[in-house]
């Protein structure tokens, strides 16, 4: 039987930027004969590498093992992960989910009706949605999916979830709430932070 990978490497072109710019450094550092600074150039960004791999393969685990007790989940719950991935937030909450529960991935914005949900998640997903009005797109869509007083989690890029924060206001949720998730979330560093919204339609 074939095995689900549930995880995987997000922004995986980051990653492989930090690790050039590591070599390339380090290439430098010999080749003007052990100079500090182009050492201290090549830790940095070997630092930076691996709090990117540590956040994408770990941390990103982390933060939603922290918040999806907080969903409240029952025989009832009918769940839609926008932007599925992999499936680790997927898979996370159909383990948790009580018999006659249901939940939905999603991994392109499609048309057809994800109506009535009460549970709405996103884990590093809409701040991929190109120009701004698609991403304000993707959360009236949510709003449209999510019923009356459901609850709605997302996990994105710090720049983003503020946005997100003005736009959800617009749409009448209420009691959202927008909280750092510290070094689990760091891309590369604490100048590119993972947030968690959490909201209610």
């Amino acid at each position: 039987m074939k095995k689900v990978r549930e995880n995987g490497i997000d922004g995986f072109g980051g990653l492989v930027s930090f690790i050039g710019l590591a070599v390339a450094c380090f290439i430098i550092w010999l080749a003007t004969g052990l100079a500090t600074s182009w050492l201290i150039a090549t830790l940095l960004y070997v630092a930076m590498a691996s709090c990117f791999l540590y956040t994408t393969l770990i941390g990103k685990q982390k933060i939603w093992d922290q918040q999806l007790p907080q969903i409240t989940l029952s025989t009832d719950t009918r769940a839609l992960d926008i932007g599925c991935g992999h499936g680790m937030v997927l898979f996370k909450i159909a383990h948790r989910l009580p018999a006659g529960g249901h939940i939905t991935g999603i991994d392109i914005w499609r048309q057809q009706d994800q109506t009535n949900n009460n549970v709405v998640v996103s884990s590093l997903a809409i701040h991929n949605v190109k120009p701004k009005a698609g991403r304000q797109q993707s959360l009236r869509e949510i709003a449209r999916v999510l019923q009356p007083g459901g609850q709605l989690v997302i996990a994105d890029l710090g720049f983003s979830c503020n946005a997100y924060r003005q736009e959800l206001t617009r749409l009448g949720f209420h009691d959202i709430q927008v909280t750092g998730t510290g070094i689990n979330g760091w891309w590369g560093g604490p100048w590119m932070p993972t947030l968690v919204l959490r909201a209610i339609r």
